[in-house]
């Protein structure tokens, strides 16, 4: 997978993937291939996803209206 790719399947930049791959939150396939682009462990990216959307859904899992301080302030 290029850059651009994992980019575009991430939903984030090509300089943070290159920040992913540089973290080893991201892994390379090496060699690089004949015209020296990175190519990017497609198992890598997947992973990154699950974990990014498994972190994202317990964020607002954990979100409720005990936490709303402004529908507690309307309350009182």
């Amino acid at each position: 997978m290029t850059v651009e790719d994992a980019a575009k399947y991430l939903f984030v930049s090509r300089s943070h993937i290159r920040a992913l791959l540089a973290s080893g939150k991201l892994l390379e396939v090496l060699p690089e291939n004949p015209f020296g682009e990175v190519e990017i462990e497609v198992a890598s990216v997947k992973a990154y996803r699950a974990r990014t959307d498994a972190a994202r859904r317990e964020w607002l899992d954990a979100q409720t209206e005990d936490n709303d301080l402004v529908g507690s302030w309307a309350l009182r």
